[in-house]
């Protein structure tokens, strides 16, 4: 099958055109940015989100299934469904659990309601209204699209990699962490190999055209049960300890996970690799790949700031064994 993927450059893309090289498929990449595939795949240069760029690559690739990365607006998708309608037999578009809402009540399954789009942050009412344009575009039979939400994802060459707020630590020799109350949070997170082959899989799964899947990895962690993964990871002895949620915060240290039935049914959806190889082998590519001093975190002022976790620790701290 020739499938055109709609990005495929970022951290997630290269995952899943080699997945679809895997299985006999032949790639082709619209977007402007460059990344290395491990296989023959045909570039055309553009902005995807352009419809006349969109329709040249159409009409010399002609594909017969498309991969829409770059998923995030609806001026975006209605260009998608404008050039494509007519045109594939599948659509895959990568949404994200972000539109249901900051804390939603778990497990999220399809039926969940998204965010209203007044309610949401212009970022995710994007996404929620790129979600819909699609998804009534396969309605009317004008689109046979099929709309993957994602976890939070990690693994090699990710370039934000929450993950690195555990491993700097352990690299410095920190023998002791603070997580936020007792660290229970479970956000659920997805293996980038392990995702692509949820997404291929939707390229072909029967009746799922209009369709919404959840798509995460099949075994949840807490807080605490990454910490410990990336430190076995890395083979360095630490104390966790609980300090208040109100004082001091993590990535990840949030609780959202998904109802994974649905995926499993119709996608016979199965981690690929399990998530402590996965996690091995993203704490690899860190090793090989440290981040900068200017990484950063969402609602995290200064990640690195030892002294006052420290100080946290000895006012407030309550050691976690386990």
């Amino acid at each position: 099958m020739k499938v055109l993927v709609l990005g495929g450059t970022g951290f997630l893309g290269p995952f899943v055109i080699d997945e679809l090289l895997a299985r006999g498929h032949e790639a082709a990449v619209l977007g402007r940015g460059e990344a290395t595939f491990g296989g023959p795949v045909k570039r055309y240069q553009g902005n995807a989100s352009d419809a006349a760029a969109l329709r040249r690559a159409v009409k010399a690739w002609r594909p017969e299934a498309l991969v829409d990365m770059l998923h995030c607006d609806a001026e975006h998708a209605r260009s998608v469904a404008g050039v494509c309608g007519g045109k594939l037999g599948r659509c895959v578009h990568l949404s994200c659990a972000a539109v249901y809402g900051p804390s939603p009540i778990c497990p999220v399954d399809e039926e969940t309601e998204v965010m209203r789009a007044e309610d949401a942050p212009p970022r995710v009412a994007d996404q929620i209204a790129a979600d819909q344009v699609v998804l009534e575009a396969a309605a009317e039979e004008k689109l046979p699209a099929v709309v993957i939400r994602l976890p939070e994802l990690y693994g090699p060459r990710d370039p934000k990699c929450a993950e690195w707020f555990f491993a700097r630590r352990m690299l410095d020799g920190r023998k002791r962490i603070a997580l936020p109350d007792r660290g229970l949070h479970i956000a659920h997170r997805g293996f980038v190999q392990n995702m692509a082959w949820g997404i291929a899989q939707a390229l072909s799964a029967r009746r799922a055209v209009g369709q919404v899947y959840n798509l995460g990895e099949e075994k949840l962690y807490t807080l605490a049960q990454l910490a410990r993964g990336v430190a076995r990871a890395l083979h360095h002895e630490i104390e966790l300890w609980s300090v208040p949620g109100r004082l001091w915060t993590a990535p990840y240290a949030h609780t959202s996970f998904f109802d994974l039935r649905k995926a499993r049914a119709q996608l016979r959806y199965k981690d690929r690799m399990i998530p402590r190889d996965g996690l091995e082998l993203t704490m690899a590519w860190l090793c090989q790949h440290p981040r900068g001093d200017d990484w950063a975190w969402p609602g995290i002022a200064a990640p690195f700031d030892y002294a006052r976790e420290d100080a946290l620790i000895e006012e407030h701290g309550e050691r976690l064994e386990g």
